[in-house]
């Protein structure tokens, strides 16, 4: 079972940074090294800046990708791009090992087995968003990646939301995962947040363990 947690805007962005830095310096301090994985959108931003600040072994953390758009690394709507802005610029030096989806490659499914293979056998920290449609990750309500129970990471070539073609971590990585912390924010993810409240037939809501902190806007 997940769990939702309602915080006000400024308590969301401290505490989910707080909780992400505990998950990361833990996992370190119990196998030597941690794994981080990162979705992009808009809701991690301001936690992914405040994550920043916190004092984290980033000497010790590897960071993953939850799902890239087909755009090269540098166009505006790469997720790697907001990973860079939002907390590697600012960590300069101290910027911790990156594993970039390469999602701009023609053969997406080569892409796919090629990072499926950098990844951990299960990664210690994964950080989620939650569509309005009740996507996580790039897993679609629908989409035959849902049915997904062998491969960790697939290629997506019929997202609803532009551009179609995407790589995304599937449910068997993030059932794997040690620690899960999902965000939403906004109106707009009000229908989602009941759905995940109720149990419902969205794709977030078959990702266990996940501890959800919503905004009061998100949590209606």
């Amino acid at each position: 079972m997940s769990e939702v947690r309602g915080r006000e805007p400024q308590a969301l962005v401290t505490e989910a940074a707080a909780w992400m830095a505990q998950h990361l310096t833990e996992a370190v301090a119990a196998r030597g090294r941690a794994s981080l994985a990162l979705s992009g959108g808009r809701s991690p931003v301001p936690i992914l800046r405040a994550l920043a600040a916190l004092p984290v072994p980033w000497e010790k953390v590897d960071v993953y990708q939850v799902d890239e758009r087909a755009v090269p690394p540098e166009h505006p709507e790469s997720n790697f791009r907001m990973l860079q802005e939002t907390l590697l610029e600012l960590l300069g030096a101290r910027a911790p090992r990156v594993f970039r989806m390469e999602a701009e490659r023609e053969d997406l499914e080569a892409a796919a087995r090629d990072y499926e293979a950098l990844l951990p056998a299960a990664l210690d920290v994964v950080l989620l968003g939650l569509g309005e449609d009740g996507h996580t990750a790039s897993l679609f309500p629908g989409a035959q990646v849902l049915k997904e129970r062998t491969r960790r990471v697939a290629a997506v070539e019929d997202s609803p939301k532009p551009p179609p073609r995407r790589l995304t971590l599937t449910l068997p990585a993030l059932e794997a995962a040690r620690a899960l912390l999902g965000v939403a924010t906004g109106q707009g993810k009000r229908q989602a947040v009941e759905a995940l409240r109720a149990g419902g037939d969205i794709p977030a809501a078959r990702v266990p363990r996940v501890v959800w902190m919503v905004d009061p806007a998100a949590a209606g």
